[in-house]
């Protein structure tokens, strides 16, 4: 856990972005607190439903994102395209929060699963496409670069990676986001 946090604060200063971890670990390492078991101790566990025993995650989440945030924020947050289950959680706290709703397409998961965008959507949602300069671009693939331990996961190199963030973002036409239409912000 410690490992993957340090990587998580490399990424976020290679961007400039400052970070903040609550006390909730990544999936692979929480466990029950009924049994002591690991909740997702297998890659159809982490891609599927959130596990029973995590019943009051969500209303933490909530309260823990809800005290972080000023009276005006707008969230942007994972589709929870592929079924991550954190992602998942992610998601559903946003939306039971009530703020202004941004979402993104999970990346990598969305090369996958493109074709379920839509799906994960409310209706009326609408896209908008920003374009990124090479050297925010850069900036991406740095960041992604810094979660060394995941790499290995998605890509079999560094520069496959970053090949594959370029084409994602050219076929895209940018950095694509969803929101609410007509929210007023």
């Amino acid at each position: 856990m410690a490992a993957r946090r340090k990587e998580d604060r490399i990424s976020c200063a290679s961007l400039g972005a400052v970070h903040k971890h609550f006390p909730v670990p990544d999936c692979i390492y929480r466990r029950s607190l009924v049994s002591g078991k690991h909740l997702y101790d297998s890659e159809s566990a982490i891609f599927s439903t959130v596990h029973p025993d995590e019943a009051q995650l969500l209303a933490d989440l909530c309260a823990l994102i809800e005290k972080r945030l000023p009276p005006h924020a707008q969230l942007v947050c994972p589709m929870a395209l592929g079924g991550h289950v954190d992602h998942r959680l992610t998601r559903a706290a946003a939306e039971a929060l009530g703020f202004p709703l941004w979402f993104y397409a999970d990346y990598p998961y969305v090369l996958r699963n493109a074709g379920d965008i839509p799906s994960f959507l409310p209706p009326g949602w609408e896209r908008q496409v920003f374009a990124l300069s090479e050297a925010d671009l850069q900036a991406w693939v740095r960041s992604v670069a810094a979660h060394q331990s995941q790499i290995s996961t998605f890509w079999s190199d560094l520069s496959t990676m970053e090949a594959a963030i370029r084409g994602y973002y050219h076929d895209s036409g940018g950095v694509r986001l969803w929101r609410q239409p007509n929210r007023g912000d």
